[in-house]
Formats: C-alpha cells, sequence, structure tokens
C-alpha cells in the first residue's frame, strides 16, 4: 500500500514510518525540517517538506495514497487550528476520485475523562474530557462521520506512550538521575494505561492492513499507578525506588493544564485487538521499566 504520515520525523510518526516500511509498504512522510527530511529517505521512505497549517505544502502530495495518517501535532497557539485544517485537508484528499482509501487521526484517551470504577472501553462516551483535549472529540466525531463505502475512517486513541526517546515518561527517569528521585504528580494513586512506542506502530499498521474503522484504544491493558510507575523507574535508575511527590497545584504554575491530564484516573481497556491480530510484544510499563531506560539512555546518548 501507499501510505502518507503526517509528523513522520516524531515521536509516533516516525516509529509508524518504520514499522510501514518493514512491512513493505510504499511510505510518504511529511515534516517540517529539510534535515529530517533526509533523515526520512535515509530510511527508505519519500519526504515532503510541509506544514500542517498550510494544505498548499502537501496536498498534491497526499494525492494518490492509499491510506493517510495524522499523528502530527503542532504545540503552537494555533495547535487546534492546524490539527482542524490538517484533518480536513486529508479528508479532501482522501474523497478524491473512486478509489478505496483510507483516513486515520490520531486521537488520545485522555479525551475519556476520568473514568471511574469501570473500565473504558471503545464505545464509551466522551462526555467529560479535560478541557485541554476537549476539542479532539468534535474532530474524531468529523472524521468518522466522514466515512463512506469507499472511504474506511479511524480514530486511534494511544495510551501513554514510552520507550526509545520515552515521551512524556522520560521525565520519570530524568528526575531520578537529576534529584535521587523520580518525581510523579499528585497523591500518584491515579491509574494510568500505557503502550510502547513500537507495539503502538504495530497496531498502525495493522489497523491499515486491515482498512480498520471507527475507534481503537492502543494500549497494552494495564494501567499501573503513577506512584507504582515512578517507584519502578526511580529503581532502574539504581535510585533503590526513591520518589517524590510534586504537589499538583505546583505542577499546574510550571505546566499548565497538562498536569491535570496527567494525573487523570484511567482504566482503559480495547475490544478491538483481536479483530487485528494485534497483542503488545512488551510487558506493562513498570515491568519494561529497565529496558525502557536503557532505550531512553541510549537514545539521549546517540543525539549528544
Amino acid at each position: 500500500m501507499r501510505v502518507f504520515v503526517t509528523g513522520a520525523t516524531g515521536y509516533i510518526g516516525n516509529a509508524v514510518v518504520k514499522e510501514l516500511l518493514a512491512g513493505g509498504h510504499e511510505v510518504t512522510g511529511m515534516t517540517r525540517s529539510p534535515e529530517k527530511a533526509k533523515a526520512l529517505e535515509a530510511l527508505g521512505a519519500r519526504a515532503v517538506v510541509g506544514d500542517i497549517k498550510d494544505p498548499s505544502t502537501y496536498q498534491e502530495a497526499a494525492a494518490g495514497h492509499d491510506a493517510l495518517v495524522h499523528t502530527a501535532v503542532e504545540y503552537s497557539s494555533r495547535g487546534v487550528e492546524a490539527d482542524r485544517t490538517a484533518m480536513e485537508t486529508l479528508l479532501a484528499v482522501a474523497r478524491e476520485g473512486d478509489a478505496e482509501r483510507q483516513m486515520i487521526f490520531t486521537s488520545g484517551i485522555w479525551v475519556l475523562g476520568e473514568t471511574g470504577t469501570e473500565p473504558a472501553y471503545e464505545d464509551t462516551p466522551t462526555d467529560h474530557p479535560p478541557q485541554l483535549v476537549a476539542w479532539r472529540t468534535a474532530h474524531e466525531r468529523q472524521v468518522l462521520d466522514a466515512a463512506t463505502d469507499g472511504l474506511a475512517t479511524a480514530v486511534i486513541r494511544p495510551g501513554m506512550v514510552y520507550g526509545g526517546t520515552g515521551g512524556l515518561t522520560a521525565s520519570y527517569f530524568k528526575s531520578a538521575e537529576e534529584h535521587g528521585a523520580s518525581q510523579y504528580l499528585g497523591d500518584g494513586r491515579n491509574r494510568v494505561p500505557f503502550v510502547h512506542v513500537e507495539d503502538l506502530a504495530r497496531f498502525y499498521r495493522a489497523v491499515i492492513e486491515h482498512r480498520g474503522r471507527g475507534i481503537y484504544h492502543g494500549v497494552d491493558g494495564a494501567s499501573p499507578t503513577l506512584q507504582e510507575v515512578a517507584t519502578a523507574a526511580s529503581r532502574a535508575v539504581g535510585k533503590g525506588g526513591e520518589t517524590r511527590s510534586v504537589p499538583l497545584e505546583d505542577a499546574r504554575q510550571k505546566m499548565g493544564p497538562v498536569a491535570d491530564c496527567l494525573v487523570l484516573d484511567q482504566v482503559i481497556l480495547s475490544r478491538r485487538n483481536e479483530e487485528l491480530g494485534w497483542r503488545p510484544r512488551h510487558a506493562s510499563f513498570p515491568e519494561e521499566m529497565a529496558n525502557a531506560y536503557k532505550e531512553w539512555k541510549d537514545s539521549h546518548s546517540s543525539r549528544t
């Protein structure tokens, strides 16, 4: 298949590109950096330098692909508008001609808010998302509503992604190294679903190859508490399980509304993994902590 990927040099997008190439697919990856475009080409992908806020930089390049995968994230004040522009541009491209196509939109588990005593599945309502990601529910719905017989649309909600450079989880290792204790937010009792970045990339590939439709939860099925994660990270770094709680109010002042998302209590599962033939190959984050720490150290060393 020919697959177009936005955010192709990002944390998730780059893993997806590598997995698709390994599976024999032709990949066109979009990035904002000419230097990173060279890295994509070195992997065997075709590279396009573009900006999701400006459709003229990638709309023509995206045409003619069998699947369009949106993983790019814009961190500026125009992030929501940029995401909408990219989503609507890719949907317009997917509707062109008579060929069967697929559009995959990357959302996230935070749209589900606090899950309460029962786990949240793909059909759980998103009626109480935190303010930071409330806009995503409308984008999810627009993508899903665009589906036709010839256009398969899907929404992937990854859990907290770890592995490699570490994503948001890198803070557990960094704080343990720098302060002698792994830091976590709040009381640490909230539960957090995770997924290894390589398993998530395999998940995207499975959705593409099965021409999946609807909502999918990309999670490994475990939801350890934040304190359990921090303790395991501290041990992996060699700090004996030492941890330190950062008051939520202090975190809000430094991180803004992201802090409230990081302390969401969530147990999130999937009823759809079996239909994709997908299972995680990596253990849950606390069990995988030593390997995750090594991956983080190795990736950090390669960048310095």
